[in-house]
This record gives C-alpha cells, structure tokens and sequence, in this order.
C-alpha cells in the first residue's frame, strides 16, 4: 500500500509543478486599456483560448507519463488501480488549476492606477470542465499501455485451450 500511497503523492505533485509549467508557459488573453474602459480585442481572446490548450497539453503530457510510470511499478495490484489513477491524476489538474489561478495574473478589475494604452492579463482561467478530464483520461491510457506491455506473456491462453480440448 505504501507505493500507491508514494505514486498518489508523486502525482499531486506533479500536479503542482504542471501549474507552475501552466503559469510560465501560458499566454493570457490581454486586455488593452482605452479612454472607454478596459477592452478584449480578437487577439485577446486568441489568448484565452491558448490558456486552456495550453493547460490540456500538459496536462495530456503529466498524466500519460506518469500513468505509464505507476502502471509499470502497480501492475501487480490490478483493476483496482483503476480509481485510483482516475482520481488521483483528477486531483492533480485541480490542483494545476489552483497554482496557476492563485500565483497568476490578478483578476483585472482589480488592477488600479492604468493609464491609456496599458495592457492588463487576464487571470488564468478554464471556464469548463472538459479540460480536467484530460487528467484522468491519459492517466488511464498510461495505466493500459504500462498493463498491456508488463502483461503476463506466458502459455496460459495455451494451456487452458488444451484443457478445454483434452490435450
């Protein structure tokens, strides 16, 4: 039980360090500052767009990776790994979110003493939840590819046929 325990914590983080990798890596939208207020023009909102793919790919990276990792020293323990990477690798994109919104751009309302022209970040953000569920879906490809390569290669399917046959 203390591996799982060791591969559970390894995720979370990972988790952690995949929202400080979200942070530097992430470009969020900008809004520009004009005698009107603050605006988000097309190439802003490219931006937002590229905060929440740039979140989905690492987090496609972290999960795989590490579900190939702890699959390969888990396989031993069986399907019951299965929750366990799911919700394990679930945890670690919440807590990726988390870094990346508290250690990232403050929210932009309150952002005081702009002057025109300025240029304001806006906060990390995913607005869905689709972008979480890459954690546990590569997570659990990891956990099949690392069961499917270290999976028993002997004579059994073999030796139960001749069994069935009476051979």
């Amino acid at each position: 039980m203390s591996a799982v325990i060791k591969w559970v914590g390894a995720m979370l983080i990972l988790g952690a360090a995949s929202g400080l990798v979200w942070l530097w890596l992430a470009e969020p939208a900008e809004y520009k500052v004009t005698p009107q207020g603050a605006i988000l023009d097309e190439q802003g909102a490219k931006g937002r767009f590229g905060v929440i793919v740039t979140f989905v790919v690492i987090g496609m990276i972290a999960a795989l990776l590490w579900g190939l990792l702890a699959g390969m020293q888990l396989s031993d323990r069986g399907w019951v790994m299965v929750p366990v990477f799911a919700l394990a690798s679930a945890a670690a994109g919440l807590i990726a979110w988390r870094v990346g919104v508290v250690l990232g751009p403050p929210d932009p309302a309150t952002v005081r003493d702009t002057t025109i022209g300025h240029k304001i970040p806006q906060r990390l953000a995913i607005d869905t939840a689709s972008p979480f569920l890459v954690w546990p879906i590569f997570a659990l490809m990891g956990l099949f590819i690392a069961a499917y390569s270290t999976g028993d290669r002997g004579d059994k399917g073999a030796r139960h046929r001749d069994e069935v046959l009476g051979g």
